[in-house]
């Protein structure tokens, strides 16, 4: 079951989206994204040299959507620093070729924790750290397959490596996302308690 912690990690998500959310048209659009590729995930499409998997259409579809409908002034810094991120993943993706000793520590643990924070690190807007995910994965994907299409002799694009890193990604970055929310709120009572405190 190469596909576990997807799929684990995909359910979380989809449960985060359907009834933790604010409802709006994006919700219900976010919701239906994540089931589609929940589904999707174990069909393979075979395209003359192209291989994939039928849920790498919906990520990247996703991920161009939810970019295009950012406000603008996060807009082009999510482009900009998803090109830098699918450069990361994509050298990760050719560093499993070469198995080095730092993925004894984990295949997919290693790559999701150093990617989740380079996002955290370099962008600090909450809500656009998804689609520059999103994006950053899957044009990494297709960078990493033409890569080593001459020694694959096929185009390959979307394995589990692929799933399974970008869920647990997602799921750092929504942790993350509650545990700032949590500090901030922290913060705010602490300092209305402090104001409330001041002699009139």
């Amino acid at each position: 079951m190469e596909y576990v912690l997807f799929f684990w990690f995909a359910w979380m998500l989809w449960i985060v989206a359907m009834f933790f959310m604010q409802r709006t048209k994006g919700q219900t659009f976010l919701s239906a994204a994540i089931l589609l590729a929940i589904i999707h995930v174990p069909i393979t499409l075979s395209l003359g040299v192209v291989e994939l998997s039928a849920a790498y259409g919906i990520v990247i579809t996703l991920a161009c959507v939810w970019t295009g409908v950012l406000p603008v002034a996060h807009k082009w810094k999510v482009i900009v620093l998803a090109a830098a991120l699918m450069l990361l993943y994509a050298s990760f993706q050719l560093m499993v070729w070469y198995n080095p000793v730092i993925f004894l520590l984990g295949e997919t643990w290693i790559p999701a924790v150093v990617l989740s924070f380079v996002t955290v690190f370099f962008h600090g807007h909450s809500e656009s750290r998804y689609p520059l995910v999103l994006l950053a994965f899957a044009f990494g994907e297709l960078i990493a397959a033409v890569t080593v299409m001459p020694l694959t002799g096929n185009l390959y694009l979307a394995d589990a490596f692929f799933y399974n890193t970008l869920a647990t990604v997602l799921v750092f970055l929504v942790c993350w996302h509650w545990l700032e929310q949590l500090t901030w709120r922290l913060i705010g009572m602490s300092n209305a308690k402090r104001s409330s405190s001041l002699p009139l």
